[in-house]
């Protein structure tokens, strides 16, 4: 337990500047350094497929080059950790007085070198937690304890942004003061900072030989046997080149199974980059929520996540992963259809819309906490269903993270592209009743599309208890 609990707060570390990227970046580009929705969906998603990219070659260099004593993964995330926390501040450093041109250079910068550290921790960390699981169920435990910590993360940049962007007499809507993003970033990074050495460090792996030689004496030969297989291991170790970071990046592809998980975790991933991309431009000018309003909208979101985590172990333990995945999934469509009626009702019930909308935020997030986890949980039974003495953990997990990120780039692009096309205006405070009603259009339609996609994907998957039932 204790180690599921060291593994779980580099989830923390790294989720807290993730999701304070995708909450609030697109909307400080946009209306705080006034940078087009094109140009800024343009940096992401320039950034997303490095950042994909980058996941299949930190998958085979960590599955096949470990650094020393600190093993094939912990070396990776220690350094990860401190270049993301360094590089997490730049980001928020843009200066507003600079060229648009400048801008975009240092924004994109940034990104790619913000995204390059965050592949060397994910990567290597999920297959950290693949390693660290004993069975089926104890899969799910630890993806779940992992989970709880990933909610916490995402907690946080919304507790920060009460505390640094509160509505004054300067900044009457306080999102649009650049000072506080880069109070938010200094927090945010030391957080990271703590939490992901700590994670690093506490679960490396223990030396297998050491513990042999405890309770026996060292043989005369035992030096040369060392010497011997540690020879044959760099005899063996395959070499870093283009076919076989190809070879081992088409592997997941090969079996029908694995793809398909990957393409519903990247369905729901869309719909978690249409929330985060838009949200809080839409509830600060669709519904003119102030700070304080949105903090609670998150926190209640988050609660229902980490609440459901126990729900949708109960879930899979009795009644399998995919039928618990798929109730949250269709928990979460019915949710956002409750935001949609909130807001198309928004003035007839205006006494009572945030009651309500607190209500559909919560059950929607009861009913995403199974995708945080369930997915990744079933893609990592899969890897060890299929492991025939060779270790590509990570291999497969850069895999499934490269089609994420993919997927994830490209919704970014459309997202600003669409910005522009609603003309969403920075500089006012106030949208047009066009931009607002576009602003929801952008958020439902994607979230709900992506989601019901998932739904049917993730529906064709047949557990290995399936299969056995089948055959008997």
């Amino acid at each position: 337990m204790t180690k599921k609990i060291f593994y779980g707060c580099g989830n923390l570390g790294y989720s807290v500047i993730g999701q304070t990227v995708s909450n609030f970046f697109m909307f400080f580009a946009t209306s705080v350094m006034g940078l087009s929705g094109t140009l800024v969906g343009i940096a992401v998603a320039i950034s997303t497929i490095w950042d994909g990219f980058g996941d299949t070659i930190m998958g085979y260099i960590s599955d096949n080059y470990p650094m020393g004593k600190l093993g094939r993964r912990n070396g990776y995330m220690i350094v990860a950790t401190i270049g993301m926390s360094i590089i997490n501040i730049l980001l928020w450093c843009i200066p507003n007085s600079i060229s648009v041109i400048f801008k975009f250079v240092w924004m994109l910068a940034s990104l790619l070198l913000l995204e390059t550290f965050n592949t060397m921790f994910a990567t290597p960390y999920m297959a950290l937690g693949n390693e660290l699981a004993s069975d089926y169920n104890d899969r799910t435990k630890i993806n779940a304890t992992s989970t709880v910590f990933y909610l916490i993360g995402i907690i946080i940049p919304s507790v920060l942004l009460i505390i640094f962007l509160p509505n004054t007499e300067e900044y009457p809507i306080g999102q649009l003061n650049p000072k506080g993003y880069f109070y938010i970033s200094l927090v945010t990074s030391l957080i990271c900072l703590a939490f992901g050495l700590v994670s690093s460090i506490f679960t490396i792996p223990k030396p297998k030989i050491a513990s042999t030689m405890q309770n026996s004496e060292k043989s005369p030969n035992t030096d040369k046997i060392l010497d011997n297989s540690q020879n044959k291991e760099k005899q063996t170790k395959p070499k870093l080149n283009l076919k076989n970071l190809m070879t081992s990046f088409l592997l997941a592809f090969k079996d029908r199974r694995l793809c398909r998980i990957i393409i519903g975790y990247v369905l729901t991933s869309v719909a978690t980059v249409f929330l985060c991309s838009v949200g809080l431009h839409f509830f600060t000018y669709s519904f003119f929520y102030s700070s304080k309003q949105i903090t609670f909208l998150l926190l209640t979101l988050m609660l229902g996540t980490i609440l459901s985590q126990p729900l949708w172990v109960f879930i899979s333990k009795h009644k399998h992963k995919k039928p618990a995945l798929i109730a949250g999934i269709i928990t979460t469509i019915l949710s956002v259809f409750g935001v949609i009626f909130v807001y198309l009702f928004r003035i007839e019930i205006y006494n009572i819309s945030y009651l309500l909308m607190l209500i559909a935020v919560f059950i929607c997030g009861v009913g995403s906490g199974s995708l945080y986890s369930l997915p990744i949980s079933i893609y990592g039974d899969l890897i060890a269903e299929m492991s025939n003495g060779k270790d590509l953990t990570a291999t497969y997990s850069g895999t499934i993270t490269f089609a994420s990120n993919i997927g994830n780039s490209i919704t970014q692009l459309v997202v600003g592209i669409m910005l522009d096309l609603i003309h969403f205006d920075s500089s006012e405070q106030v949208q047009t009743l066009g931009v607002q009603t576009g602003l929801a259009l952008i958020l439902f339609v994607g979230v709900q599309s992506a989601l019901i996609l998932a739904c049917f994907v993730f529906a064709g998957h047949k557990e290995k208890h399936e299969n056995l039932n089948e055959l008997n």
